[in-house]
C-alpha cells in the first residue's frame, strides 16, 4: 500500500506535464479562434480591418493594439492642435460677422429706397398727376384691414365658418389682385373657360 501510493506521487508531476502539454497541444491546434479559416468572405474583411497584419500584436484577441509603434507620433502630427483649432473657430465667427453686417447694409439699403419710392409716389399723387388710389393700393397692409377684420370677428361671433373665397376676399388688397383672379384652393382648379367674358357690371 506504501509502495503504491509512492509510485502514485512520483508519477504525479509526469501526469501533470502531461496533461499540461496534452491541453497547450489542443490550444496550439486550436489557435486563436479569429484566425480560424472563414467561411465567408466577409470575415476576411472584418479581420484584416480590425486585426491588421502591421499592427503591435497580430495576434491578440481584441482589436485595441495599436497600429503602429509610434502611433501616438503620427496621430499627432496629423491632427491639428488647440491653437490652430481657436484660430479655424475665430476665423469663422469672423466670415460670419462680416456676412451679417453685408445682409444687414443690404436690407437698410433696400429699405431706403422703399422709403424713397414711396416719398416720390406720395408727391406725384399728391400733385395729381397720378390716381391716388395708386399710392393708396401700395401703402394698403392686410394686417391693417380693418374692416375685413371687424366683418370676421362679427362672423366669428355668429358662430359663422369662412370658407375659403370669404377669407381671400378679406385678405385681398384693392387695386393689387386682379378682379377675375382665381380664389386659391387646395382642391382641383376648374377648367379653363375659353367663353368667360369680364361682366359689363363689374
Amino acid at each position: 500500500m506504501l509502495a503504491t501510493t509512492s509510485r502514485r506521487a512520483a508519477l504525479a508531476p509526469t501526469m501533470v506535464r502531461q496533461a499540461a502539454s496534452s491541453w497547450a497541444g489542443d490550444q496550439k491546434a486550436k489557435g486563436n479562434p479569429h484566425d480560424a479559416a472563414p467561411t465567408d468572405s466577409r470575415l476576411d474583411v472584418l479581420r484584416e480591418v480590425l486585426y491588421p497584419g502591421n499592427s503591435a500584436a497580430p495576434g491578440s484577441a481584441s482589436p485595441v493594439g495599436a497600429r503602429h509603434g509610434n502611433h501616438l507620433a503620427r496621430i499627432e502630427a496629423v491632427l491639428p492642435s488647440h491653437e490652430a483649432h481657436e484660430t479655424i473657430e475665430r476665423a469663422y465667427q469672423l466670415l460670419r460677422r462680416r456676412e451679417t453686417e453685408a445682409r444687414k447694409r443690404a436690407l437698410e439699403a433696400k429699405f431706403a429706397s422703399l422709403t424713397a419710392a414711396c416719398d416720390e409716389l406720395d408727391a406725384v399723387t399728391k400733385a395729381g398727376g397720378v390716381n391716388r388710389q395708386v399710392y393708396d393700393s401700395a401703402m394698403v397692409r392686410i394686417s391693417q384691414a380693418s374692416a375685413a377684420y371687424a366683418a370676421a370677428a362679427q362672423g366669428i361671433a355668429q358662430g359663422k365658418r369662412k370658407t375659403a373665397e370669404s377669407v381671400f376676399i378679406e385678405n385681398r388688397v384693392p387695386g393689387l389682385i386682379p378682379r377675375e383672379a382665381w380664389v386659391p384652393t387646395e382642391t382641383r382648379g376648374k377648367a379653363w373657360n375659353y367663353e368667360w367674358e369680364r361682366p359689363s357690371n363689374a
